[in-house]
C-alpha cells in the first residue's frame, strides 16, 4: 500500500476505537455484574488502542489525529442507537465489529513487517481484538435463538412490506375504490403469510443440517487436529481479504489456543445460524401479515373517513417508509454492516417500488383503459 492508504487506514481505526471506547463504557452502565465488568475493561483496552494508533501515526508519518465534528455526531449518533437497541442486538453488532477489526489490522502486519517495534505494537493491538472478540462471541452464542428470532421477524416485516405496499400501489393507478385496494392487499398478505410459512420451515430444516454438520466437523477437529483448525482458519481469514502472511501472523498470536481457534473459524466461516422451524415459521408468518398493515391500513382508514385513494396512497408509502428506516437501522446492527445505509437503501427501494407501481397501474389505465 502507498503511504497515504496506510495512514487513511489507521485513521480509520483510530476513529473505530474513538466510537468504541464511548459505546463499550456507555453499555457497561446499562448492565451489572460480568457483563458490565467487560464492557468497562473492552471500553480501556480500545481507548489504549485509540492512543497507540495516534502514537504509531505520529512515530511513521508525523500525524496526530484529531477529533472533529463529524467523528462527534457519529458518537452522538451511536450512543443514542445503543440506549434505544436491546443489549443483545449491540452485543452482536459490536462482536461484529471485532471481528472486522481483526481482520482489518492484520493488513497492517505486512506493511511494518521491516520495522520490529511497530510490527509488535500492531501484533498486540491484534491479540487484544482476538481476545475479547471471542470473549464477545461467548456472550452472543448466549443469546443466539433470540437473535435469530428479531432476524426472522424482521426480515418477514420487509419482505412483506415491499411486496404488498408495490401491489396496493399499482392498484391504485387503476382502482377508484380504496376499500376494494385495502381488501386486495389484505387477501394477497394472507395468501402471501401461508406462503412464507411453509418455505421457511423447509428452508430452516435444510439450513439446520448444514450447520449441524459444519459444527460437528469443527468439533472434532478441535479435539483431534488442531493444525487442521488452524489451516480452517488461514483459509476463512484469506477469503476475508487477508493476507497469507497476515493470516498466518493471525494464527501465530493465537498458538494453540482451540477455544479461540474454534470460535473465531465459526464466525467467519459458517452463515447458517441453528434455529427451532417451528419457531422460525410462526415468527416469519405473523410478522410477514403485520408487516403488511402500514400499506394497507391507509386504504381502509381513507374509505372510512371518504378520502380519495390518492390520498391513501400517500400515507401508505410514507408508512411504510418510516416502517422501512427503522427495519434497515434494525437490519444493519444484525448483519454488522453500514447501519445509515442499510436504513435509507430500505426507504429508497419502498419509494422507488411505490412510484414504479402506481405508474404502470396509471398507464394501464389512461392507455388501455382498464380502470375499476
Amino acid at each position: 500500500m502507498r503511504n497515504d492508504e496506510i495512514l487513511k487506514l489507521m485513521e480509520d481505526f483510530w476513529k473505530d476505537e474513538v466510537i468504541a471506547t464511548e459505546l463499550y463504557d456507555f453499555l457497561s452502565k446499562k448492565v451489572s455484574g460480568d457483563k458490565s465488568k467487560l464492557f468497562k475493561e473492552i471500553s480501556e483496552m480500545e481507548r489504549r488502542h485509540a492512543i497507540i494508533w495516534n502514537e504509531v501515526c505520529e512515530k511513521a508519518f508525523s500525524v496526530k489525529f484529531k477529533l472533529g465534528i463529524r467523528l462527534r455526531i457519529k458518537k452522538f449518533f451511536m450512543k443514542l442507537l445503543a440506549a434505544i437497541m436491546p443489549l443483545t442486538f449491540m452485543v452482536y453488532y459490536l462482536e461484529s465489529d471485532e471481528r472486522s477489526a481483526v481482520l482489518n489490522y492484520s493488513k497492517l502486519l505486512k506493511e511494518f513487517k521491516d520495522d520490529p517495534q511497530l510490527y509488535s505494537i500492531i501484533e498486540g493491538v491484534i491479540k487484544d481484538e482476538i481476545d475479547h472478540e471471542a470473549r464477545l462471541i461467548d456472550m452472543v452464542l448466549e443469546e443466539v435463538s433470540y437473535i435469530n428470532k428479531a432476524k426472522d421477524a424482521i426480515y418477514g416485516m420487509t419482505d412483506s412490506l415491499v411486496e404488498i405496499l408495490a401491489l396496493v400501489i399499482g392498484l391504485a393507478g387503476v382502482m377508484k375504490n380504496p376499500i376494494l385496494i385495502g381488501l386486495a392487499g389484505l387477501i394477497s398478505s394472507i395468501g402471501g403469510t401461508f406462503s412464507m410459512t411453509s418455505g421457511a420451515y423447509l428452508s430452516t430444516k435444510s439450513q439446520n443440517d448444514i450447520y449441524e454438520g459444519k459444527i460437528k466437523e469443527i468439533d472434532v477437529k478441535e479435539a483431534i487436529d488442531i493444525d487442521s483448525l488452524k489451516n480452517d482458519l488461514k483459509n476463512a481469514l484469506i477469503e476475508k481479504g487477508t493476507e497469507s502472511s497476515a493470516a498466518e501472523g493471525i494464527i501465530r498470536i493465537i498458538g494453540n489456543d482451540s477455544k479461540v481457534l474454534k470460535n473465531l473459524v465459526r464466525s467467519l466461516s459458517i452463515e447458517e445460524t441453528l434455529s427451532n422451524p417451528k419457531d422460525v415459521a410462526v415468527t416469519t408468518g405473523i410478522y410477514y401479515i403485520l408487516g403488511a398493515m402500514p400499506a394497507v391500513i391507509p386504504f381502509f382508514a381513507a374509505y372510512a373517513l371518504s378520502m380519495g385513494s390518492l390520498t391513501a396512497v400517500i400515507i401508505s408509502v410514507m408508512s411504510a417508509a418510516i416502517v422501512s428506516f427503522f427495519s434497515g437501522i434494525f437490519i444493519a446492527v444484525l448483519s454488522g454492516i453500514s447501519i445509515k445505509k442499510k436504513a435509507f437503501e430500505n426507504v429508497l427501494i419502498i419509494m422507488g417500488a411505490a412510484v414504479a407501481t402506481y405508474f404502470i397501474g396509471t398507464a394501464a389505465r389512461v392507455f388501455l383503459g382498464i380502470e375499476i
